[in-house]
């Protein structure tokens, strides 16, 4: 999206965004490639989050998770150093540092580097995460802002599987993040929650493992089930009431899965629009 794009955006919606939010696979990544709009958007006021996956995107989308070339053993065996040094090379000529998010959602069984699927081990998780912040400061990883960001719900919801099992530690990260959705009923499996049941056991647990800031990296809410510009409002309630250390949120602004988009609905968007502009007229506490 361009600066003029995100302008008339926020224009439309009433709401300023200091954080944009990008995805790079590491089969189709050059940060050459990245690097001339990734200078001009940190030569602005916004902060870019940029998620950073180990896997391909040219997979069988049934089974996007069994992917061999890209399992944390195969990351660890040194394959893919010379692309990890050179990113963080590139990245360190920034005017200012980026967030960067790789792995995310690490306990969700539907990417390669999860520790349950592609013959991975969950310990291998840390020390793959470790392995790759060693090449990037051993570059300079003066660009870098390190953001760990499992999944709310750990999938599959076993004790190995914890996210607790994935945290590298505080010394390895800068921001914690946080991924989860409110599906309502566009699936078998999923039902209608608000957003401080999706987000609050896990907010609790890296509450208790770091200190550093949080960010809701991923989040959106269907329409079906529910009232999504309700929803809406709620999460603004939920973010000054219970979720007090939540620094930035990032609404997955996208037609996918389902629509996620804040104008999936008139509804829906006068709902954030007036939201958004309370939540940024009140005193931060």
């Amino acid at each position: 999206m361009s600066e003029q794009a995100l302008s008339e955006t926020e224009g439309a919606l009433g709401v300023h965004f200091d954080t944009v939010s990008f995805y790079r696979a590491w089969n189709s990544c050059r940060i050459e490639d990245d690097i001339p709009w990734l200078d001009k958007i940190t030569r602005t006021h916004r902060t870019i989050l940029l998620t950073w996956e180990p896997w391909s995107l040219a997979h069988d989308p049934a089974h996007p998770e069994i992917q061999p070339d890209f399992s944390l053993q195969r990351i660890l065996s040194g394959r893919y150093d010379d692309y990890i040094l050179s990113f963080a090379q590139a990245l360190k000529e920034l005017p200012k540092p980026l967030l960067l998010r790789p792995m995310h959602e690490m306990n969700g069984n539907w990417y390669p580097w999860c520790g349950t699927v592609n013959n991975n081990r969950v310990e291998d998780f840390i020390t793959a995460w470790r392995h790759i912040r060693g090449l990037c400061r051993k570059a300079g990883d003066d660009g870098i802002k390190w953001v760990w960001s499992p999944y709310a719900h750990s999938v599959p919801d076993s004790e190995e599987n914890a996210l607790e099992s994935y945290f590298p530690g505080e010394e390895e990260i800068d921001r914690v993040g946080l991924d989860g959705y409110n599906w309502g009923t566009t699936r078998e499996w999923s039902k209608w929650q608000e957003f401080g049941e999706i987000f609050g056991p896990a907010y609790d647990a890296v509450s208790t493992l770091s200190r550093k800031p949080v960010i809701i990296a991923e989040t959106a809410c269907a329409e079906e089930g529910g009232n999504k510009a309700r929803w809406i409002a709620g999460m603004f309630s939920d973010l000054r009431e219970r979720f007090r250390r939540v620094e930035t949120v990032v609404w997955f602004d996208i037609n996918k899965e389902c629509d996620w988009r804040i104008v999936s609905s008139g509804r829906s968007q006068r709902a954030f629009a007036e939201a958004a502009s309370a939540f940024s007229l009140q005193p931060s506490t």
